[in-house]
């Protein structure tokens, strides 16, 4: 019985879209948190709060229409005049009934396969089995052949029997029944938290071995632990997904066991993790859809941006600033007015990306590294280019051309200005990619920063390019070049150091989300701190010895590398960009260390790739210096 009614659930969900589901959203949001907009008495509490429940309403029935064909238009109507209710400020307890009611006749008439509200419990689930099934499909999941059913239910203790069946598959056959079967309908006889904990119970009976080391084994292949998650996918889809991580059959069974015995992740755990990067991610694929033309796919990206991916944060975001929380809201509406009245969508998106980026919160470290991150990179870009000028100035110096000293600062002073509208540039051609290509960007520029930090921290290196370009310039200033000479060689010096420190810490803002008043303060201490060493030791009129200073911002740029190049390599897998193989079940985000051959190995690549460049540094270090450099003093 239970295996023809799964094979007609299959039919009903294979029809059922998406934004079907989004309309059942969005009468669970209007008879939750209209009473939020509006007071018993008509009074409105929140006129923001007001114009998003006639918005939503509104929506759930013009994509009620479009996605049913007109099979619900007298639903349709009622939906637009509760729309009307909403806009007239009806007391909440009539919207909130009117809302619950009206998502009940479609639930009912289209059989919408929901998600569960809460974690299943799974002991709930084997007492509710125990109780309604096992009389027919056995207390083991072995069906009772004894009472002689015509149809013989699914042995639900076989892999192979059950290898297509997901708890929402189940769901539906325990809400629904089947017709002309002894299968019967437990839509009122159970509430739908109880069906949901035996759909998912049901599901470990063939999977009885359940590990804490297989749920991390799911965890480093990228398989959600969460409960929506798993709710949609079957034995056979997560086979596919850990087989092709490169687990071997065993350990997708451990793998597999585990995910169905839970402990099941929590959708907020999830958004705590991801921050709002999906939300910035569906609000900059609203706009690009509003620029093509497709308003309708525009407005239900946005409102996915809004209920999913901003909403759940709202209530912590609202108790650290409640003004912040205004801001989005209006921008969300402002954005939504763009895309309904068929105006250009980029300001209104700029503005709410910017306001998302602001609010953008994730685990507890990240303000701390970027910031140790900026002071380091600011620190030592800051002291090589300040070598340089020095340099500069006391080559000219020996060279008896003090008077063109006024090229050299107007070379660096160049230099930086050349140096801002870099970083200008490159923000406003991140802020024009789609969502999908900023992360891949992301993910990218992650490995950038990785092999520039790998080149910076070469210290022989960067002492060849450094003697190369004193001999340089020293040959052309004893030669009699001009000021301009001196000034062009000045500029591209300190540029190449700006050029760095531009891609640097874009890469860093791009890896710290929410994180950049932390890079801001970090870069803000390096500079002061670098102003600090120029004027200590001009008033001890002692030579600058640099190279203590740079290997100490070197080894933080270096573990900085490590950790760049660990989540470059997760964030292109996320995408689908890289291949992903588990070699394990352990993982240290705070290292950017997952278990996964690619990852490890670009970090062991990392690691011994610093380790020579120290090596050989030591062993050519201590050398006597060129007879011709001038002293440097700063």
């Amino acid at each position: 019985m239970l295996r023809v009614i799964l094979i007609l659930s299959t039919v009903v969900v294979a029809t059922q879209d998406q934004p079907l589901r989004r309309v059942v959203a969005l009468l669970d949001y209007v008879s939750a948190d209209y009473a939020r907009a509006v007071g018993q008495h008509g009074e409105v509490l929140s006129d923001t709060e007001h114009q998003e429940q006639i918005g939503f309403v509104q929506d759930a029935a013009r994509e009620l229409r479009a996605d049913v064909d007109g099979q619900a238009e007298d639903i349709a109507r009622k939906l637009d005049a509760l729309a009307r209710d909403v806009a007239a400020k009806a007391p909440p307890s009539y919207v909130g009934s009117e809302a619950r009611a009206l998502r009940e006749q479609i639930v009912q008439r289209f059989h919408v396969v929901l998600f569960p509200v809460r974690a299943p419990d799974l002991a709930r689930g084997a007492q509710v089995y125990a109780q309604a099934c096992a009389a027919c499909h056995g207390a083991d999941g072995h069906p009772n052949q004894a009472i002689g059913l015509e149809t013989r239910p699914p042995d639900l203790a076989s892999a192979e029997e059950v290898k297509e069946f997901s708890p929402q598959r189940v769901f539906s056959a325990v809400t629904y029944g089947v017709p002309r079967t002894q299968m019967p309908a437990f839509d009122v006889g159970l509430d739908d938290a109880a069906r949901w904990d035996v759909a998912f119970y049901v599901l470990t009976f063939a999977h009885p071995s359940a590990s804490a080391h297989g749920l991390e084994l799911a965890r480093a292949a990228l398989v959600s632990t969460r409960y929506r998650d798993l709710a949609a996918l079957s034995d056979a889809e997560l086979r596919a997904r850990l087989a092709a991580a490169g687990l071997a059959p065993a350990a997708q069974e451990e793998a597999l066991s585990a995910l169905r015995a839970g402990p099941f992740g929590e959708p907020s755990q999830a958004i705590e993790a991801q921050g709002l990067a999906q939300a910035r991610h569906d609000v900059q694929r609203a706009a690009a859809l509003a620029r093509a033309g497709d308003r309708d796919a525009a407005r239900r990206t946005l409102i996915t941006a809004y209920l999913d991916h901003f909403e759940p944060h709202e209530a912590v975001l609202r108790g650290r600033d409640a003004s912040l929380v205004n801001e989005i809201e209006s921008a969300f509406l402002s954005l939504r007015s763009s895309i309904d009245a068929g105006r250009d969508p980029d300001p209104a998106a700029v503005r709410l990306d910017a306001l998302l980026e602001k609010a953008d919160v994730r685990g507890p470290g990240g303000a701390l590294v970027a910031f140790v991150a900026a002071l380091a990179i600011a620190l030592r870009e800051g002291v090589e280019a300040a070598l340089l000028v020095a340099a500069m100035l006391a080559l000219l110096r020996k060279a008896g051309r003090a008077r063109d000293a006024n090229a050299v600062h107007v070379g660096w002073l160049s230099a930086l200005g050349a140096g801002g509208v870099t970083w200008w540039a490159s923000g406003v051609l991140l802020s024009r990619l789609s969502g999908a290509h900023r992360e891949l960007i992301e993910g990218v520029l992650q490995l950038v920063l990785a092999a520039l930090i790998l080149y910076a921290s070469h210290w022989l290196f960067a002492a060849m390019s450094s003697r190369r370009l004193f001999s340089t310039f020293f040959q052309r200033s004893t030669a009699g070049a001009s000021a301009a000479v001196v000034l062009g060689i000045t500029f591209i010096a300190v540029y190449r150091e700006m050029l760095e420190v531009v891609m640097f810490f874009r890469s860093l803002v791009l890896e710290s989300p929410g994180a950049g008043g932390a890079v801001a303060g970090g870069a803000l201490a390096g500079l002061i701190a670098l102003i600090l060493l120029v004027l200590l030791f001009q008033g001890l009129q002692k030579k600058l010895k640099p190279r203590p200073l740079l290997l100490s911002c070197g080894a933080i740029l270096s573990g900085l590398a490590i950790l760049m190049v660990g989540n470059g390599v997760r964030s292109l897998q996320l995408q689908g960009a890289l291949p992903l193989t588990v070699w394990g079940a352990f993982q240290l985000p705070a290292l950017g260390l997952y278990a996964t051959r690619e990852g490890v190995l670009a970090q062991s690549f990392v690691i011994l790739t610093l380790a020579a460049s120290a090596l050989w540094s030591s062993m050519h270090h201590g050398g006597p210096a060129p007879k011709d450099r001038a002293h440097a003093t700063i």
